[in-house]
Parts: structure tokens; C-alpha cells; sequence
């Protein structure tokens, strides 16, 4: 994003569905009703955020925001690619509009995140990734544990938002997100978890599944191996690496425009935003030094430095929360990004889930909770 834009927002503790600074919204029903129920209880959060959203545009294209919109949705086939391969979810995104208020084609984009910035070739972008096995308790079996922090333009700081999401044939989700957006990370009822960080070095296409899409058709899958095989049935629209974690283990796989490449086997997962062992890359991109400024490799080393520091839950709080090693990412005048969100699963079925909805050196982390059968209840403790 353009360091002429703005620092960012302010970040309230409190508005629709807050608790503690927590702004949590539990929806159930077909994708129109859930969206509905979204845009409608976070309608001024994200009026307020798509107008700074807007803004950004056009600083950055010289260009009015509408009309830039309809150029990137003329020029692509992200929307009847996500229309025709997850026609529940793009009714959520009708659904947002609607109990919004805001023009469709705006929401629609604004869900294609990692689609846009990767049209504009965007460098500002990272996100970190760390799973491992820890000893759970009095437990003598080692469990599995995965914790991400999302790095975003620091002007969508306070549109933090989670989602509960109550799903009638699968597995219930928790999906931390943004105000506007159907989701960025999450975890389901059955212990299946879903973190990613964008990879703009593998190649993309003008079409495809794009990711928010991916994210949320993974979760309802209820374990790793049938998310995997999801994986490699569908066309992807942009470079991207997932972990998915489930009781047995972690895996990760860097998926493009050419397919999608498993990672190797390992008690241990660490990822930022450089290819690991994907044979794909983009003849267009210019070469992992264009990479740097978002500090890829120096959050690689944070993650490898921490590695043993992961014995017990809530060790990923400390390491994801630190600024010292690259981690927890700070907004610069050259780079006005920052960690949007944290969350640390321990991928038990039901997971524990904890999660600091904003900079994690910064905010309070909250428990989400489940009842005994995986269902959801209550909020945040």
C-alpha cells in the first residue's frame, strides 16, 4: 500500500458485537443469510473500512476507486470462477453487500485481496507460519499445535473481526477476518485448521479460485487429507502456500496456477512468503531480493530462533507476539503494513482456540470457546 495514504485508523475497544475489544458475530443459515447477518452487524465497521479502502485506490492508481474496480473485475475471471466453484460463499459476499449497504462489485474485491495484489504486483504483503507438537497437559501423546500471524496494510487496522459460523451438514468454523471479508484464517469443530501465506513467486492466473474462497471450502472439510484432496481438485487463482493441521499432524502445500506441491513430512512446519520447494515460479517476478522488503527471510529466522521455545500452549503468544525478531511486524513510512491478527490452535477435536484480534504485541489475546459435542458457545474468556 502507498505510504501517502494514511497511519491507519483508529483501533476502538469496543462497537457491534464487542466483547473485551473482541468484536465477535456468530451466523448460521445459506451464505445470503450469513452474509446478511455480517453486513448488517458490522455495517458502519465496514463502511468505514472499504472507504479507506477506497481511498487507497485511488491514491495509488491515479484513478477514481469505481472505476478502477470495474477495470480489475473486466479483466479477470475471479468472479465466475469463484460464482461457478463455491456458489454458497459468493452468496455470502452478495449477502455483505446487501445487509451493508455497499455496491457489490466493491465487496467483491475488496474479498479478492491476494487476487489485487498480486494484479499490482504488490510487495507489501507477508504473513508467518509456525506448527509444530507440544505436550498437552498431563497427556503422554504429544499434540499438534498451529499459530499465524496475518500481516496487512495498517490503514484495515481496527476491522477486526470473528466469525462463529454454525454449518447445518459440516463441521462448525471459527474464521477470523476483517469486517467486510468472508474470512482469513480459521479452524472447525473437528480440529481441522487452515492457515496461508501469499506467495507472489509462484505463478498466478486471471482466474481461478481465489483464496478467501479456498480458505473457507477447506474448513469445511473435516480432516487434513480430504482438505488436501480438495486442494488438488480445483484451479487456484493465486500463488499461495496452506498449512493444514488436524490431530495428526501438519502438512503444507504451495499451491499456484500450476498445481499444487506438498511439502515434506515433518513434526515441524515454518512458512513466510518465499518458496520452500515448489518447482513453479513466475518468469515475471523479479527474483527473491524483490521479496525483502517485507522481510521474508528475517521472519524465517524468528520462526527457526523460536522453534524450541514452542514446549507448552501459549508459547506461540511470546514468539508471535515479539517485535524484536521480525515477527510481530511493525508499520514503517516504507512499508505501512502491520500484524492485522494472531492466533495460536491447539488442534484438538474440539481445538482450543486463542487468538489477538490485532497486533499481538499490543492486544489482549482471547480464548473462543466450544461445547463438549464441537458446537459453539459463549464468546471470548
Amino acid at each position: 500500500m502507498d505510504s501517502r495514504n494514511f497511519s491507519g485508523p483508529p483501533k476502538p475497544d469496543s462497537g457491534p458485537g464487542s466483547a473485551g475489544g473482541l468484536r465477535l458475530l456468530r451466523v448460521e443459515g445459506d451464505g445470503v443469510a450469513r452474509g446478511n447477518a455480517h453486513g448488517e452487524e458490522f455495517r458502519d465497521l465496514i463502511g468505514d473500512a472499504m472507504e479507506r479502502w477506497r481511498e487507497s485506490l485511488a491514491l495509488r492508481e491515479n484513478m477514481a476507486a469505481k472505476e478502477y474496480i470495474e477495470d480489475f473485475l473486466s479483466s479477470t475471471g475471479f468472479a465466475a470462477s469463484a460464482k461457478e466453484l463455491s456458489p454458497d460463499l459468493f452468496g455470502e459476499v452478495e449477502g455483505i453487500a446487501a445487509g451493508s449497504g455497499q455496491p457489490f462489485h466493491d465487496v467483491l474485491v475488496y474479498n479478492l485481496m491476494d487476487e489485487e495484489w498480486r494484479y499490482e504486483r504488490d510487495p507489501n504483503i507477508g504473513c508467518s507460519t509456525i506448527g509444530t507438537f507440544i505436550q498437552d497437559g498431563g497427556k503422554n501423546t504429544a499434540t499438534a499445535v498451529l499459530g499465524q500471524n496475518m500481516d496487512l496494510p495498517a490503514a484495515m487496522g481496527g476491522s477486526q473481526i470473528v466469525l462463529q459460523i454454525e454449518s447445518g451438514d459440516g463441521p462448525d468454523q471459527i474464521v477470523l477476518s476483517g469486517a467486510g471479508m468472508i474470512g482469513l484464517l480459521g479452524v472447525n469443530a473437528a480440529g481441522l485448521a487452515v492457515c496461508v501465506n501469499t506467495l507472489r513467486a509462484l505463478p498466478a492466473a486471471t482466474e481461478g479460485l481465489p483464496v478467501a474462497f479456498v480458505i473457507r471450502e477447506l474448513l469445511l472439510r473435516r480432516d487434513a487429507a480430504a482438505a488436501s484432496d480438495y486442494l488438488a481438485s480445483i484451479p487456484h487463482a493465486s500463488g499461495q502456500h496452506y498449512t493444514l493441521g488436524d490431530p495428526m499432524g501438519i502438512r503444507g502445500y504451495e499451491c499456484s496456477s500450476e498445481g499444487c506441491v506438498a511439502g515434506p513430512a515433518s513434526r515441524n512446519l515454518l512458512h513466510t512468503n518465499h518458496i520452500l520447494w515448489s518447482p513453479y515460479e513466475d518468469d515475471a517476478n523479479q527474483g527473491l531480493h524483490a521479496f525483502e522488503a517485507h522481510g521474508t527471510h528475517t521472519r524465517m529466522s524468528g520462526l527457526q530462533g523460536g522453534l524450541d521455545q514452542i514446549r507448552s500452549l501459549g508459547d506461540m503468544q511470546r514468539l508471535l507476539s515479539a517485535t524484536d525478531n521480525g515477527l510481530c511486524v511493525l508499520p514503517t513510512p516504507a512499508r505501512p503494513a502491520e500484524t492485522f491478527c494472531a492466533a495460536e490452535f491447539l488442534l484438538t477435536a474440539p481445538p482450543v482456540v486463542r487468538i489477538a484480534p490485532g497486533r499481538p504485541d499490543q492486544t489482549r489475546w482471547h480464548t473462543i470457546a466450544w461445547n463438549d459435542a464441537g458446537n459453539l458457545r459463549g464468546g471470548a474468556n
